[in-house]
């Protein structure tokens, strides 16, 4: 039982923060909020002004007026919903928006109070038909102002998840398109070693299942570098039943590098077209090499091998760049277009250059 309960809270504290997360009303409290408040306020108040069909008003006095008025209201209002935010996201998105008007209601009543008592000097009596129209005036403005913005939010709102669900079912498809790429092309070179030598057709098998359980049995969107690492080298491991010394590897990988989170099947597809489309049409072969190091913002990846000279070779076996436009296109759904992917090709040597935003460290 002891050991149940930190685990309970922090279950409900993750919750807690995945309610805040999906809430419609953004966080007042942060600077930009009270700068958009702002921003907001004075514009009403010139539309106001604008508005005013007085011919011998003060029209920079009315501004002043009408400015004084909207910041009043709507910085109390958001200075409580900035306070009270946590409490609404509890509550259904109907409620929390009805409890959201009360408060900016509240907020107008109070401003109306201040402004009949202390403005124009008067005791606030609501059996005064002008004062009850003053109030029932500044509800009505500042009923219907509310009431947009918080619609406004909601859609927002609204719009994100539904871009963020889409992204989710992009990334879903995307993987699962890319696994069976890489599966075929794994069943054939066991499917070639069963007939030259079925020990070593086992062997693979037992790499290629170690290779499956660490791959398709992964749900996240990032994993830390040095385990998709390591689904490259048992990827090449198996390979290397089949090429033998025709391929060699080298692995240049700078420290630190390897905590930092990248997609899965991420490097090895590009190790696959490298093996496919390069050291397996040469006689003699060649070597893949993989770099990785790190700069402030990115980790760059790159991977290099040799591919034929000749083109009429190079047409009959070019591929369709399945691997290279889902990478680029999951690349692009999880880092929203600051990751990128690049390829070069000169004197017979094939690179593809990935940068990655690090943004999380394992």
């Amino acid at each position: 039982m002891s050991e149940q309960i930190p685990n309970r809270k922090l279950s409900n504290k993750k919750h807690s923060e995945n309610s805040l997360a999906e809430f419609f009303l953004p966080d007042f409290c942060n600077p930009q909020s009270i700068l958009m408040v702002i921003l907001i306020g004075e514009l009403l108040a010139v539309i106001f002004t604008l508005l005013n069909t007085e011919p011998k008003s003060d029209l920079w006095q009315l501004l002043g007026l009408y400015s004084i008025s909207l910041q009043s209201v709507g910085l109390s209002s958001v200075g409580i919903l900035c306070l009270t935010r946590n409490y609404l996201s509890t509550l259904s998105d109907f409620l929390a928006g009805l409890v959201s008007v009360m408060i900016i209601l509240c907020a107008t009543f109070v401003f109306t109070y201040v402004s009949i008592v202390f403005y124009h000097g008067s005791l606030f009596d609501l059996s005064y038909h002008l004062q009850f129209q003053y109030l029932i005036k500044n509800w009505v403005i500042a009923g219907l102002i509310g009431s947009v913005l918080l619609r406004y939010f909601y859609l927002q709102q609204q719009y994100v998840k539904q871009i963020g669900l889409e992204s989710i079912a992009r990334l879903d498809a995307l993987q699962a398109r890319i696994r069976p790429h890489f599966l075929f092309n794994s069943m054939n070179v066991i499917a070639s070693l069963t007939q030259i030598d079925p020990k070593l057709a086992e062997s693979a098998i037992e790499d290629l299942s170690d290779l499956i359980r660490a791959t398709l049995d992964n749900n996240d969107d990032l994993i830390p570098l040095s385990k998709e690492l390591s689904n490259g080298k048992k990827y090449l491991s198996i390979e290397s039943l089949r090429l033998g010394d025709r391929m060699s590897v080298e692995w240049n990988i700078e420290e630190g590098c390897d905590r930092i989170l990248v997609p899965p099947l991420s490097v090895q597809p590009l190790l696959e077209n490298g093996v496919y489309h390069g050291i397996q049409l040469l006689t003699d072969g060649g070597e893949i090499e993989i770099n990785v190091s790190k700069n402030v913002n990115d980790l760059l990846i790159r991977v290099s091998n040799p591919i034929p000279t000749d083109s009429s070779q190079m047409k009959r076996h070019k591929g369709q760049g399945i691997a290279l436009n889902n990478i680029e296109q999951r690349l692009d759904v999880i880092f929203n277009g600051k990751a990128s992917i690049e390829t070069l090709q000169s004197n017979g040597l094939y690179s593809v250059e990935m940068k990655i935003p690090i943004e999380k460290i394992f």
